[in-house]
């Protein structure tokens, strides 16, 4: 471009801005914060409007609204939302300035089919959300779960994302491995949120306020991931009631105002909740009891236990305002697994302890000077720790005692501070700023005794800004365009992220939308092809001689506003990684440089969602269809061939999947739940023969043929069968003792259909085996509230 071009459109929007800021002199905006009246938790996606005018905004999830361009006048300011009272206010808007109402909204039933308008309808006509899905927890808690309500078991349920098996939480999001995902709790990220394998997630439900999930074309303020976010937003706590110290001095400072818990077949968990200061705090904790429950049982038995396993996790914030601008919060999570066994024999000993878990700490200073600005500074520490200790000791014939202790170690440690600014410069447009400093240390160890067969301690940095604008030049077009910058300090270059997303209203109900955008990522873990379950995540940052994870996506849709609560989209997208990782199967293990083997792939597919959000019928329909392909050259001969199994299927791949979740309020008291899931199962490398074949540096003349020797086919070239699973769940309020209380069941697999998890070969008895997931299994709890 040339020079003189660029200076005429510099001149062009700066006259374009300094016409948008004359015309905020010739009209008024209101701002501010909405809460609960009984709790003074804030109001996510709430509907702030000027009655019959058509000008209004939804709250976001700090409750925090604005609305601006508005004409002067007498206005009647309301607030809608489900579940909560109708709350208005006669206001008056002056030219020039700017005004703050905050509202504390008190709590109602809807009654039958009672349908308000939400901020929903408000996200709809004024956000540029494409793949985004918001998940409160109630839908999380209605819906049927595997023991108790986990979150990224209902996100498995939405189109485009699948699970590898029952047996793991983990997410696959339109054809993407799991470390592609960025899981955010409270803005800090959380790198391996799992416990049990996979089996579940280490989020309690109860602690959460609300879920955004943004399976593509994120915008810039979210980097080094390339599938998805999931951007989870913890509870503030109760600060409105004083009930254990009423009475007491220590009151005034300091109290409980709830307390609530859940104890079910897996785990007990609590939470406690009250005002501290001018704010709140909350805590929530969770711990399995297998361990508990069998010392019993070997007590009883009088026998010695020479297992253990359990799992904790405990979260907990403070909120302190320290006026109506500013506001302090500090957060902190911690979980933790651990399983140990020793065998013992007359002659050899072996002790196995095995720990992983995730810990982090926040603190976050946020500050609203007046209307036009919000800034969010934040400080925060996340580590993530997998330690294997195996110790053995062994004697021989002689007497001699042996000794050794195998270890394998993982660690994360990543401090993190970012700087967010929102500048709300007109209602028209809306730029966002921000500065990222990630300091990341990887540790990876392997060894045995003295000898150390891997021993990795890196650090690295990874600089990051972001501006972003959002352009709205009339009521039915919206623009929003980003840039990413980073710097990662294992590489010379800069990585350039430019994002576009647009929606247009063709008319009130139907939009068209879209997004395009370049996406890298700097860490990762290693990919086993052929692995069928990965039990735990190795992370590793992207060595020197290996270029960044990257992938554009590219996303076309229409989503329609149907009415009465119903909402409906469909998305089509394309995904080309310009290079991705895997585990070298060519690897010479004394050679750091060629671990991993790059190549391309590509994914696309389309998505189908009906979604209903209010009633006594919430719930909704999912269908989603997925093909993808990459390519390796393995051998390192310039061609990349088919033939050579070097053009193959992800084993991530499944071509379609529907999903049905409805939840249905038979009366105040009583709840029906019922999911459903139908979908392509998992590929596999299959096995085409058993062979026997010459022994090697054993040969033995009496038995040449001793060695059986097992034939693969292609890989990824069979596909278990298709996977069914329906699961029920009923929901009953009680109040013994006048304490609050849920009781709860739920049904797993209730037409105990047979989905493969894997083929088991008797080879004796010649015959394959199918080895399966979850059967028929129900599950009970009882929630309680005091």
């Amino acid at each position: 471009m040339k020079p003189r071009s660029i200076k005429y459109i510099f001149f062009l929007v700066s006259f374009l801005f300094v016409l948008e800021a004359y015309s905020q002199t010739q009209s008024g905006r209101v701002n501010g914060f909405l809460r609960d009246a009984q709790t003074g938790e804030p109001l996510l996606y709430a509907n702030v409007s000027l009655k019959n005018t058509g000008m209004g905004a939804a709250s976001d999830n700090m409750g925090y609204y604005i609305i601006q361009s508005i004409p002067p006048g007498k206005y009647t300011l309301q607030v809608l939302m489900i579940g909560y009272e109708r709350a208005e206010l006669e206001i008056s808007v002056v030219a020039g300035l700017e005004e703050r109402y905050d509202f504390e909204i008190e709590p109602s039933s809807v009654q039958g089919e009672e349908v308000i308008v939400t901020g929903d309808r408000q996200r709809f006509e004024k956000e540029i959300e494409v793949s985004a899905v918001s998940l409160s927890m109630r839908d999380v808690k209605t819906m049927p779960a595997f023991v108790e309500a986990d979150i990224f078991r209902s996100i498995q349920l939405l189109p485009g994302v699948q699970s590898s098996s029952d047996f793991s939480s983990a997410l696959v999001v339109r054809g993407g491995s799991p470390d592609e995902n960025l899981i955010m709790l409270d803005g800090i990220e959380i790198y391996n949120p799992f416990h049990l394998g996979g089996v579940f997630s280490t989020f309690n439900a109860d602690a959460i306020a609300d879920a955004e999930f943004l399976a593509g074309g994120f915008p810039a303020e979210y980097g080094n991931r390339i599938s998805s976010v999931l951007s989870i937003t913890g509870r503030e706590g109760d600060s409105k009631h004083n009930k254990l110290f009423i009475d007491h001095q220590l009151g005034d400072f300091f109290d409980v105002s709830q307390v609530r818990g859940e104890v079910n077949l897996l785990s007990s968990k609590l939470l406690i909740e009250g005002p501290i200061g001018k704010g709140s705090w909350m805590f929530s904790g969770r711990r399995t009891y297998f361990d508990q429950i069998a010392r019993v049982y070997y007590w009883y038995k009088d026998e010695p236990m020479d297992w253990n396993y359990y799992f904790y996790d405990f979260q907990g914030k403070v909120i302190q305002n320290i006026n109506p601008t500013n506001r302090l919060s500090f957060s902190h999570y911690k979980g933790r697994d651990r399983i140990a066994f020793e065998l013992e024999q007359s002659d050899s000993k072996v002790d196995f302890i095995w720990d992983w878990g995730n810990s982090t700490k926040s603190l976050e200073w946020r500050w609203v000077p007046n209307s036009k600005f919000v800034s969010t500074l934040s400080a925060a520490n996340t580590t993530y720790k997998f330690d294997v200790d195996l110790s053995y000791a062994s004697l021989d014939s002689n007497g001699t005692s042996a000794e050794g202790q195998f270890i394998v170690y993982n660690e994360i440690d990543d401090w993190t501070i970012k700087e967010n600014l929102d500048w709300y410069l007109s209602s028209k447009h809306t730029v966002t700023m921000g500065l990222e400093l990630k300091d990341l240390g990887v540790k990876f160890n392997i060894g045995d005794g003295d000898i150390s067969f891997i021993d990795e301690n890196e650090q690295n940095m990874i600089y990051s800004g972001i501006i972003q604008e959002r352009w709205q030049p009339n009521p039915v077009i919206m623009l929003q365009t980003g840039l990413r910058i980073s710097k990662y300090s294992a590489h010379e270059n800069l990585y350039y992220e430019p994002r576009v997303g647009f929606k247009y209203l063709l008319n009130e109900n139907l939009a068209i939308k879209g997004a395009w955008g370049k996406y890298n990522q700097f860490i990762f873990t290693a990919q086993d092809e052929d692995a069928i379950l990965s039990i735990v995540d190795f992370w590793n940052p992207i060595p020197k001689n290996y270029r960044a994870k990257s992938v554009e996506h590219y996303i076309l849709g229409v989503e329609q506003w149907i009415g009465d609560g119903w909402f409906a989209s469909v998305e089509a997208y394309y995904k080309p990684y310009s290079n991705t990782l895997v585990i070298n199967p060519n690897q010479d293990f004394i050679d750091p440089t060629d671990d991993y083997t790059e190549g391309t792939a590509e994914v696309t597919g389309t998505e189908v969602l009906l979604k209903k959000n209010s009633g006594k019928l919430t719930g909704w329909v999912g269908f989603s269809y997925t093909n993808s392909s990459q390519e390796f050259d393995f051998n390192l001969d310039g061609q990349i061939r088919e033939d050579e199994g070097e053009i193959y299927r992800s084993k991530y791949d499944q071509p379609f999947s529907v999903n049905v979740v409805m939840n249905y309020a038979l009366s105040k008291k009583n709840t029906f739940g019922l999911t459903l899931s139908s979908s392509s199962s998992n590929l596999y490398t299959p096995t085409v023969a058993y062979i026997y074949t010459q022994n090697g540096s054993t040969f033995d003349f009496n038995n040449p043929y001793s060695d059986l020797t097992e034939f693969k086919g292609d890989r990824n070239s069979a596909r278990y069968p298709n996977y069914f699973r329906m699961d029920v769940s009923y929901s009953r309020e009680i109040r013994p003792f006048n304490i609050e209380g849920l009781f709860k069941v739920q049904i797993i697999n209730v037409t105990n259909h047979f989905n493969t998890f894997v083929y088991n070969w008797d080879l004796s008895a010649g015959i394959v085996e199918g080895v399966g997931m979850f059967p028929f299994l129900p599950t009970f709890g009882l929630e309680f509230k005091f």
